[in-house]
């Protein structure tokens, strides 16, 4: 049963004022300055798990949407749905730390608010209550409750995450999500939460941008809220598909692509709207040897469909015409709902909505796809040549033969004669004399 908040903070002042139940002491950097602080044997039944932990944030706000639930929010039901999230994130890990514990009890302490929110230590606490009711979580117990301080203990979570643990606390999306909270819902600077993650200015607004993406392409497929849906089919995750598509929006906004052609902000939109429909689908729609990146991402310019005019115009207007009216034949997410009483949530409507796309889009998706990409194909194997003349001249050009250098390797004139022999013989090829 969770307690009350009121009744986990009388405990855990009470518990915190007592000088004889002290176990040890850590060090612990909270509001600007490092302190030393006790630690405790916590009873795990005054503690409650951290709605916003990094490793299911994305699971939780999914869910949170879905039933309507304040951020503040936390009864039986999420608690053990927190316990859930926490197992499922990796269970054979979860397997060894849980022997580990049994075996060597706790090695470190963890961190709790006043209120018994969880600021560090949420999997151990999972795993300890699994070990049975008479087991204790050692921890620090912080001076203030969760939301009466939350900037500072946010931040103290945020730099404990990104500390020893950092990848195995944040999931994929997560560190998206974590920026979008830190900014948007607590008010922190750009410059403070670029100090607290531990990472350079130039990151920090890719994943401002690729978050703001992310909401973008959920408003898009009319799922906006349900962050599950930015992850593939089985559950694998699809960041690399939004950083590369946010890559190549930038270069566009930023002038530096390198193509041929200008295109304007219509078919910078068109360009967006299809790759969501490819993130729709996910990389495994892609056969081996195609890559999703073909579309725009490809830096050498002339080697993706929109770096070509007119191989990218063929492609969108197949798509307009094949995939968008499947998309538009698609109900509204609450409309199909509506039609599907025996789906318990939006999630698993969403989910099924999104597999009936992907059937009745696949075949479209691919045939263009891949006629495209045979396309670009020919076109790049008839320009090599071109390219790679390009490339010698450019570097015939860097070399300096006025140079004593030069005439002194004796190497140098060998290697004169074997070029003065292959250009003889490509100007035999292209039929014109030599001068």
């Amino acid at each position: 049963m969770v307690l009350s908040p009121q009744i986990r903070s009388e405990r855990l002042r009470a518990l915190r004022n007592d000088r004889t139940k002290i176990v040890g002491s850590e060090k612990v950097f909270y509001k600007g300055s490092p302190e030393r602080f006790d630690v405790f044997q916590i009873p795990l039944d005054l503690l409650i798990y951290n709605r916003h932990n990094g490793r299911i944030e994305s699971e939780m706000l999914t869910w949170q949407f879905e039933h309507d639930i304040g951020h503040k929010d936390y009864n039986e039901t999420i608690h053990k749905l927190i316990d859930k999230f926490l197992w499922e994130t990796n269970v054979e890990r979860n397997k060894h730390t849980l022997k580990d514990l049994k075996e060597k009890q706790q090695q470190r302490p963890g961190i709790v608010s006043l209120d018994g929110v969880i600021i560090d230590g949420n999997r151990r606490a999972m795993l300890l209550r699994k070990l049975g009711s008479n087991m204790f979580f050692e921890g620090v117990i912080l001076p203030d409750d969760y939301y009466e301080n939350e900037k500072e203990i946010v931040r103290l979570e945020t730099e404990y995450q990104i500390g020893e643990d950092s990848k195995l606390d944040y999931g994929p999306l997560e560190k998206y999500l974590k920026v979008k909270r830190l900014i948007a819902g607590l008010g922190y600077t750009k410059e403070e939460v670029r100090q607290m993650m531990g990472i350079g200015f130039g990151e920090l607004e890719r994943r401002i941008s690729t978050m703001k993406l992310m909401d973008e392409y959920l408003e898009y497929i009319d799922c906006a809220g349900l962050y599950n849906m930015l992850k593939e089919h089985d559950g694998s995750t699809k960041e690399g598909m939004f950083v590369d598509l946010n890559a190549d929006l930038k270069r566009l906004k930023d002038g530096g692509t390198g193509i041929a052609w200008a295109p304007n902000t219509i078919d910078i939109a068109e360009l967006k709207a299809t790759h969501f429909d490819y993130l729709r689908y996910g990389t495994s729609l892609f056969e081996s040897g195609k890559d999703y990146r073909q579309i725009s991402h490809d830096g050498r310019g002339e080697r993706s469909f929109f770096a070509n005019e007119a191989i990218w115009r063929a492609f969108r207007a197949e798509h307009q015409k094949n995939v968008d009216p499947v998309t538009q034949a698609i109900p509204p997410l609450d409309e199909y709902l509506g039609q599907h009483p025996q789906l318990g949530s939006r999630k698993e409507a969403a989910e099924l909505r999104s597999d009936e796309w992907r059937t009745k889009a696949k075949g479209h998706l691919t045939g263009n796809f891949n006629r495209s990409s045979d396309k670009l194909e020919a076109e790049n194997d008839a320009n090599e040549p071109r390219r790679l003349l390009e490339r010698a001249f450019a570097a015939l050009n860097r070399v300096n033969f006025s140079a004593p250098s030069f005439t002194k390797d004796a190497a140098n004139k060998g290697l004169v004669k074997e070029i003065g022999t292959l250009v003889w013989e490509m100007t035999k090829r292209l039929g014109k004399p030599a001068r």
